[in-house]
């Protein structure tokens, strides 16, 4: 752990991306962001991200420096990691350099998450090579600061979420299920999506006790509700075919994930998740087959 000027250290963290098994929007505030109630699970896929950090005796030789393997990806102050670095030394007081380096496995623009979880990894690793300034509440306060899903990858862990993202309840699943996360290329912005929704339609609010996932062999449809999907259907209604190609290779449920447009399906069992994969990738989609995770690596470590 670096304590004086000219000593450097590094993190190496798996960033897991995400998928919303349910999303309603409960209201919206008066500052016009939406509020919601979701149950958001990491899953296996990730980006990796390397963090490097070294203490300055000069605050003029402190800053961030930030690459990527990515075209796609933003770079400089647009990327979360780049911002979340220079929001935690300016919150710490901290004076150093910060290198980051992203290897992108989780698609730009599809709506799992990848952004925020690079954010919250950088957060994460910095914490612990600068001595752990900041506890778990504080810092996913932090996250919050970045953007409504860096929270909670900051805890890591299945989660109710609610608010705008900030309040963040782990949960303990009844089953953990294999999905095939699929998605066609096409990015959907974000407010747009928000924009379209019927808040008149979208009132009812989820229970405090999680639903199996799986009831008779079938996805649990109390769970299977994203209240974006519709919107977003609206504006690329391929959304809507990718869901129906999913139940045609064997899921048991399918969803669109967060506000789009990746969609994933429900599978029972592994092999059968990553046959349905395979297929959907020889036509050309974008597919992973992936497990639902009981915790991030990256805020397990």
């Amino acid at each position: 752990m670096p304590q004086n000027s000219g000593q450097m250290c590094e993190a190496r963290l798996l960033a897991p991306a995400k998928v919303n098994l349910y999303l309603r929007i409960v209201g919206r505030r008066s500052d016009g962001y939406h509020l919601v109630d979701s149950l958001m699970v990491p899953i296996s896929l990730f980006d990796e991200v390397v963090v490097r950090v070294e203490r300055c005796a000069n605050a003029r030789d402190a800053g961030v420096r930030l690459s990527s393997d990515s075209d796609a990806a933003p770079g400089g102050p647009a990327n979360l990691a780049h911002r979340a670095a220079s929001l935690f030394l300016t919150r710490t007081g901290q004076v150093a350099t910060v290198d980051i380096h992203i290897s992108k496995r989780i698609p730009v623009g599809s709506g799992l998450g990848g952004g925020s979880s690079d954010g919250a990894a950088v957060l994460l690793a910095l914490n612990r090579l600068l001595g752990r300034p900041l506890g778990a509440t504080e810092l996913a306060r932090l996250g919050g600061q970045l953007g409504a899903d860096v929270p909670f990858f900051v805890h890591g862990l299945p989660a109710h979420v609610r608010g705008i993202g900030e309040q963040v309840s782990p949960v303990t699943l009844p089953a953990l299920p294999w999905l095939v996360v699929c998605w066609d290329h096409y990015s959907l912005p974000t407010k747009l999506v928000y924009a379209r929704v019927a808040l008149s339609l979208t009132r009812s609010a989820m229970a405090s006790n999680i639903p199996p996932l799986f009831s008779g062999g079938r996805a649990n449809p109390e769970l299977l509700i994203n209240d974006l999907e519709g919107p977003a259907a609206q504006i690329h209604p391929e959304v809507l075919a990718l869901k129906s190609r999913l139940i045609e290779e064997g899921a048991i449920g399918a969803l669109m994930s967060g506000s789009g447009a990746a969609v994933f399906g429900m599978w029972l069992d592994a092999e059968s998740a990553y046959g349905a994969a395979l297929r959907l990738r020889q036509r050309g989609l974008w597919a992973e087959s992936v497990a639902v995770l009981a915790a991030s690596p990256a805020a397990a470590q």
